[in-house]
């Protein structure tokens, strides 16, 4: 089946770079990038501020002060999660936030058994059970 004009020029249209991004993708591409962090840096040879994405550090921007260079900076960041979000794939979880403990478990033991995690966790040189739980729950594969 050839493809027609019509057709060629509605699938560049789709692929374009100058669309919007659907407002649900760019919501969460937003959500998402608020946390990121911003590294600036003045260049005096240039006179002008740059920045990189922490989280993606191939994404850049610049400006002629550093509130500005971090503006430009979080909104490449925004271009490129709602991008990433757009293809399925998954962007970056925020450094700040990606080693937050906000989940919890409760486990019920024996007398017995609370003991002898006490006594593991203490020669193991952990701070508690919890971290001596998460690491050996963790690292077992």
């Amino acid at each position: 089946m050839a493809i027609t004009s019509k057709r060629k020029n509605s699938a560049a249209k789709n692929n374009a770079l100058d669309r919007p991004f659907d407002p649900h993708i760019l919501r969460d591409a937003e959500a998402m990038v608020k946390n990121y962090q911003v590294a600036v840096w003045f260049d005096s040879e240039e006179g002008e501020w740059y920045g990189r994405g922490v989280e993606l550090p191939l994404v850049m921007g610049d400006g002629a002060n550093a509130q500005k260079c971090v503006m430009n900076t979080q909104e490449a960041l925004r271009a490129v999660v709602a991008t990433m979000l757009e293809r399925g794939e998954k962007p970056p979880v925020a450094i700040n936030t990606a080693n937050n403990r906000t989940e919890q478990i409760n486990l019920r033991l024996t007398p017995a058994e609370k003991l002898r995690l006490e006594d593991s966790a203490q020669r193991g040189g952990f701070r508690g059970v919890s971290d001596y739980v998460r690491a050996v729950a963790l690292s077992a594969r």
